[in-house]
């Protein structure tokens, strides 16, 4: 368990004393015989400028502890408890020089040699477990640059860590990563050229019921390469080859992907000042494996400055995807017009036609328009901002039966919220969802839950899942356009405010949104439409600020109305010590769309850091939230963490203390923690006195 590499079948604390015994003959400075005549010092080919030296002992114990209560049916109520201690001790080395010269090879690495110890024990309403296991731990960052300065210069590197990732309401997680790679540059007026390859290898262990452990690696290869014709006109050429993979603990799904990519982009400045530009993209993607996806892009942008004033975009984009045996084609034109007038009051007009075909005979034609105006001045009072923008677009579709795709699209998570799909009538499966980058997979029923009505689609997020509070999340689906029929789209947003130069700014914001279906079929869909009003108040001064809000959300899917409160004190400002608390509440009353329900949200956070000495400091945060739903009932989560630094001269020392809670109406979980280091660091341990 848990990858042991050798058996260790004596005491680690003994030979951590022998370890710290061994260290002033590290430590001794040789002196010079004086009885030897002094000698020309030959040239070494190998060159230390400097190695430190440091020794260090981790220990950290974590106890996770989850009761589930059953409500219904023949299941009844359970608990399992986790335990797990772990001990490490490293020596260490960081070192720094040459060979031959600097400028062919110099190089820079950090190693460390050491024991780990690690003792697991599992209980619950069923079974009793324990594990050990012990091993030698290595750790290591190595880097090495090559020919630094010449034409042809390069770097190597390989590394193996591991960190502890905290994380809100939840257990802390290990991460152990290991990667090497290599990147070459070729530096050449005309033709300069990169040579990259990367490969990734992370593991994460530590949560729940090990359901967010989970093994990923990724290996890159990329090569780049310019033509530049002159400081006007340049063209760049760039490949890469990646593989990704996925394991997760507690599914039987291995997720891997392949990818090829290949882009082409060309830039010529032309005209007075050169101030117009042409700007082309060629971009071709080809993947394979899970969730593969082909594309095909090419997008042509020209601009052209006509006054200091006024500019003017045009732009045509076609694309081809092929994803999930779906191919769609599409082509869009776009132009705008962008006008400034003085420094206040920015104009920005568009205009476009998108036709989009798809294998699967349904066909799309869009035309829209839209108008933005932005507003900003001083005034005698402070500074007034507003903004306007308007814009309509109508959609036919015809054709048969086929679906489209929905790829990428961001939305984020903020509790009680759900997000809501944009398009109606969205396949149940596959619903795909990922983190920004598109390269962590998030799972139904573990991280979100889907919940569709009225033929709209929601995403619940789950507490004891891995998406955060407030995360961004990028979700790929199917879904099922009109065949026969029109879409009218209406936008408006609107936002104004006043600052105030006494720390007052007053605003409202709103966002109006109308669609209109108009079906040739037996069937009409309604019309979606939503209203969304926010009238606030900020109070900002350089120790506190404090706020409050009334939201209006009419919506044909799921409305509500809400206030809100939150303040911040920065209670102690000083260099060496600071005090910060905040607080939000939040109380939404959903008058329907999916459940008829009122939600009461208190967010409390305190941060306390404090530098006593030189040698001592301290770091205090406590993070606390409460939930009442009337529907789900009442959820209390804590997150409390304690650490003390102490450092004398070469010495330091670390302990950090954690408590977590999660209490939710059908389960509690509470997780403590205890992390402690000790280092002691020797500089310089070949120099002389």
């Amino acid at each position: 368990m848990h990858g042991a590499v050798t058996t260790i079948r004596f005491r680690p604390w003994a030979v951590l004393i022998n370890i710290i015994a061994l260290v002033p003959l590290m430590d001794a400075r040789a002196e010079p015989n004086q009885e030897d005549p002094p000698s020309q010092p030959p040239r070494n080919v190998f060159s230390l400028d400097r190695m430190d030296a440091y020794l260090e002992a981790e220990a950290s114990y974590y106890d996770n502890r989850v009761k589930t209560s059953r409500r219904s049916g023949f299941r009844r109520d359970n608990s399992q408890t986790n335990r797990a201690t772990q001990v490490r001790e490293s020596l260490g080395l960081e070192l720094e020089g040459s060979i031959l010269d600097p400028e062919i090879l110099s190089y820079g690495a950090s190693f460390s040699f050491g024991l780990s110890q690690d003792r697991f024990k599992e209980h619950n309403d069923y079974s009793d477990k324990t594990d050990s296991d012990s091993g030698i731990l290595l750790e290591y960052d190595v880097r090495a640059n090559l020919f630094q300065g010449r034409r042809l210069s390069g770097t190597v590197y390989g590394h193996q860590q591991n960190d502890r990732i905290p994380r809100q309401f939840q257990p802390t997680l290990r991460e152990d990563r290991t990667g090497f790679g290599t990147s070459w540059v070729f530096a050449h007026d005309r033709f300069p050229m990169e040579l990259t390859y990367d490969y990734e290898e992370t593991d994460r262990t530590g949560n729940r019921e090990r359901r967010d452990d989970e093994h990923f690696t990724e290996s890159t290869l990329r090569y780049d390469v310019q033509w530049i014709v002159s400081q006007y006109n340049r063209f760049k050429l760039s490949y890469e080859h990646a593989t990704s993979k996925q394991d997760f603990q507690g599914f039987r799904e291995q997720f891997s992907t392949r990818r090829d990519l290949f882009r082409i982009e060309h830039e010529l400045s032309f005209g007075r000042d050169h101030r117009n530009s042409l700007r082309t993209l060629i971009h071709w993607q080809e993947e394979s494996g899970d969730f593969a996806r082909d594309l095909l892009e090419i997008g042509p942008q020209l601009t052209v400055q006509h006054t200091d004033e006024l500019q003017t975009m045009y732009k045509y984009q076609f694309n081809r995807q092929r994803y999930e045996g779906s191919d769609i084609q599409t082509q869009r034109g776009d132009f705008q017009l962008i006008h400034q007038k003085y420094t206040n009051l920015t104009t920005t007009f568009d205009a476009f036609g998108l036709f989009e075909d798809s294998e699967d005979d349904v066909n799309t034609r869009q035309f829209g328009t839209s108008v933005d105006w932005q507003y900003n001045r001083r005034n005698p009072l402070g500074h007034f901002y507003a903004n306007l923008a308007l814009a309509y677009d109508t959609e036919n579709t015809s054709g048969g039966s086929g679906d489209r795709i929905a790829l990428d699209e961001a939305a984020t998570f903020r509790d009680p919220l759900p997000i809501i799909l944009r398009n109606r009538d969205v396949a149940r499966f596959p619903i795909i969802v990922t983190d920004t980058t598109g390269l962590r997979l998030f799972f139904e029923g573990v991280d979100y839950m889907v919940l569709q009505r009225r033929g709209a689609t929601m995403l619940i997020r789950m507490p004891t899942g891995r998406i955060a509070n407030g995360a961004a999340v990028l979700v790929d689906y199917r879904y099922r356009p009109l065949r026969q029929g029109q879409i009218d789209t209406l936008r408006v947003d609107f936002n104004v405010e006043q600052r105030f130069s006494n720390g007052v700014t007053p605003y409202y914001r709103v966002s109006y949104r109308n669609q209109e279906n108009d079906t040739a079929g037996f069937f009409a869909r309604r019309a979606d439409r939503t209203d969304h009003h926010r009238i606030g108040v900020r109070y900002e001064q350089p120790r506190y600020a404090a706020g409050g809000e009334i939201e209006v959300f009419d919506d044909s899917i799921d409305p509500y109305n809400a206030f809100h409160l939150d303040g911040l004190w920065h209670a102690v400002q000083t260099p060496s010590h600071s005090v910060d608390a905040s607080a939000r509440f939040s109380r939404f009353f959903f008058e329907g769309g999916f459940d008829r329900r009122n939600v009461n949200i208190l967010d409390v956070e305190v941060d306390h850091r404090w530098h006593l000495n030189e040698k001592l400091s301290t770091v205090e945060r406590l993070t606390y939230r409460w939930e009442d739903d009337s529907a789900d009932g009442i959820t209390n989560a804590w997150d409390a963490a304690a650490g003390i630094d102490y450092r004398l001269g070469d010495l330091t020392a670390e302990v950090t203390l954690e408590y977590d809670r999660l209490d939710l109406p059908d389960s509690i979980e509470d997780d403590v923690g205890i992390y402690v280091r000790v280092r002691r660091d020797i500089p310089n341990v070949f120099s002389a006195r």
